[in-house]
């Protein structure tokens, strides 16, 4: 209860300084976006919903992936407008799978990776990690190798997520890490913030989802 209190108040410190701070930005160094921030707040929003196990966190994501789209545009990072895509078509999905993916089309359970589908995501991410920095630097974009990585990664651990399975969390707390620095070379502040805040959000859904899959494991044992 405490620890769901302390992410809502979080959210909402940073949404009312970001507005806030808006009619000064050109008192500042930081570049500030309106754009960014509510792009920000909404992310972080459906982010923490998803690291609730609240299939809400998808819908209120939808907002969030669409005005990023546009953010990653500007800052010439090309793959995360790609990906941004694929996040807008796959979230729909997702909806669907969290609430009917189970037996007899119900709730999905939260589970793990087979062996066979961790082998098989690795190799494919690795050779789809060198062809989009390939294609990346084709087209002149920003840090080529660095967006490509996190393109991927943060594609697997999407797609890991939209299954509900547990390893989505050490991706994405991974993921985080790298987009701290990238984000903020390309002078998106308030994006490279919010991944940091997501780093934690991510830890708190693996642990969330730990304890789901523990109860779940528990309920079958006594049956």
């Amino acid at each position: 209860m405490f620890q769901s209190a302390w992410f809502q108040s979080t959210i909402g410190i940073i949404a009312s300084i970001l507005v806030l701070l808006m009619p000064f930005q050109k008192l500042i160094p930081i570049e500030l976006s309106m754009l960014e921030t509510v792009a920000v707040v909404t992310y972080a929003w459906s982010v923490w919903l998803l690291a609730k196990n609240n299939p809400l966190g998808w819908w209120i994501g939808l907002v969030g992936t669409a005005l990023y789209g546009i953010v990653f545009y500007q800052a010439k990072l090309y793959a995360e407008v790609g990906l941004q895509a694929f996040y807008l078509i796959t979230s729909v999905q997702a909806i669907y799978i969290w609430l009917r993916g189970g037996q007899n089309h119900t709730e999905k359970p939260v589970g793990h990776i087979s062996r066979k589908g961790l082998i098989l995501t690795t190799v494919l991410a690795i050779a789809s990690i060198f062809a989009l920095r390939s294609f990346l630097i084709a087209i002149r974009g920003a840090a080529p190798f660095w967006d490509a990585l996190t393109t991927v990664m943060s594609l697997v651990a999407h797609l890991y997520l939209m299954g509900r399975l547990v390893e989505s969390w050490y991706l994405w707390m991974t993921v985080d890490v790298i987009y701290v620095p990238l984000y903020a070379s390309r002078h998106l502040y308030l994006t490279s913030i919010l991944y940091a805040i997501f780093g934690l959000m991510a830890w708190s859904g693996l642990k969330n989802f730990q304890r789901i899959d523990r109860e779940q494991q528990l309920k079958v044992l006594e049956q």
